[in-house]
């Protein structure tokens, strides 16, 4: 057996995670911009798993969504995410129950 202090764990694994580190860095993303910069193609259905997740933390008034126009002539436009209440570096968990949880502050929002 090894004695000593452990490194605390730097590294995300989870979809959910790795998108509230690049929000917190970015500020403000939209879902393809998120879904370009951390999916690595091996997620099931990345979209929908994002935009459940990033849709519980706007009702939780962790984020704010908003229609930008994309330039396209067809389209309505896209959501942009921007985070509005930064909780620390571990990333908020959206319970089945339709609850927040910060694991930062322990505290239900």
């Amino acid at each position: 057996m090894r004695s000593g202090q452990k490194a605390p764990r730097t590294r995300t694994s989870g979809l959910r995670a790795r998108a509230w580190w690049v929000l917190r860095k970015n500020k403000s993303m939209t879902l393809v911009e998120i879904q370009t910069t951390i999916c690595n193609g091996v997620e099931k259905d990345p979209v929908a798993n994002l935009r459940k997740y990033l849709n519980r933390l706007v009702d939780a008034g962790v984020m704010r969504i908003e229609v930008v126009d994309d330039g396209k002539l067809t389209s309505n436009g896209s959501y942009r995410y921007t985070v509005i209440r930064n909780l620390g570096p571990k990333a908020p968990i959206v319970r089945n129950a339709g609850t927040v949880f910060d694991p930062n502050s322990g505290a239900l929002l």
